[in-house]
């Protein structure tokens, strides 16, 4: 559901399970201090196909910083997006926690107060369990309150690990109002230098929630993506964000753009 857009603060900063980390190349020498914090500054755009009422550009600006800690990480979001011809404002808590031997968990919370074009409250959850030879799998669920009803999205996924390459195949099963949603997607990310600076290609298809106008008003439908991202840091302080993505479902005008963010880490 609306890949590319909102994805998290802790997009690119995760610690990497152990299995990741013996595979990964460009490990930090031991003495040298890596930095705490990273900060980041993105403006999206997304053209609408259409000249129908009310399907003008989308737009979006979110701001985050990042703070690694002893048991993971943790960050906050503030954002704005535009879209219909609304803005909605809000804000999430994302974090990652490091659990028992090679698993860590994914917990965020998003919360839009009066939202007109996303959910009032997304919280989601994912488990990640890596394994030897560089094996990972994963379980999420994902909650969205809209006005008239909630949506559910459950997912399973695995990737692997190989050299500085990560592949990635997620399954998930969405719900609305009694309706499923099947659909399918994939990543993979050639690291640069583990785990914040990367160059990436995902896409998917099926069916998902989506979004077709104020309200919200949802509905699933048939969509499919594809997604091309860098992530690079050009001294040790700064660094960019950029993506493409073209996404389409079922019914609606089809949306290309992409964005440009400014990273600072410290």
């Amino acid at each position: 559901m609306w890949p590319g857009w909102f994805q998290g603060v802790a997009a690119g900063a995760a610690p990497l399970p152990a299995s990741a980390e013996a595979a990964s190349p460009g490990a930090v020498p031991s003495d040298t201090v890596p930095p705490a914090w990273l900060a980041g500054l993105w403006y999206e755009r997304e053209l609408i196909s259409s000249d129908l009422p009310g399907w003008s550009d989308w737009t979006g600006i979110r701001a985050s910083a990042m703070r690694d800690l002893r048991w993971g990480a943790l960050g906050l979001e503030l954002f704005r997006a535009e879209r219909f011809g609304l803005r909605d404002l809000g804000g999430s808590l994302d974090g990652y926690l490091e659990l028992w031997e090679r698993a860590y968990a994914n917990v965020r919370v998003r919360v839009t107060p009066g939202a007109d074009v996303l959910p009032g409250i997304d919280l989601r959850g994912e488990l990640f369990q890596a394994w030897p030879g560089g094996w990972e799998v994963s379980g999420s669920g994902w909650w969205m309150d809209f006005p008239e009803h909630d949506a559910g999205v459950v997912g399973v996924g695995i990737a692997r690990y190989l050299g500085s390459w990560y592949f990635r195949e997620t399954v998930t099963l969405g719900t609305l109002a009694g309706e499923s949603a099947l659909s399918t997607s994939f990543l993979a990310r050639r690291y640069l230098d583990p785990p914040r600076e990367y160059l990436e290609v995902s896409g998917g298809v099926g069916r998902e929630v989506v979004v077709l106008g104020a309200g919200p008003t949802v509905d699933v439908r048939d969509t499919r993506f594809l997604r091309g991202g860098l992530q690079k840091f050009l001294t040790r302080s700064w660094g960019l964000s950029a993506a493409l993505q073209y996404h389409r479902f079922q019914g609606t005008p089809s949306r290309r753009g992409g964005s440009l963010g400014v990273l600072a880490r410290f």
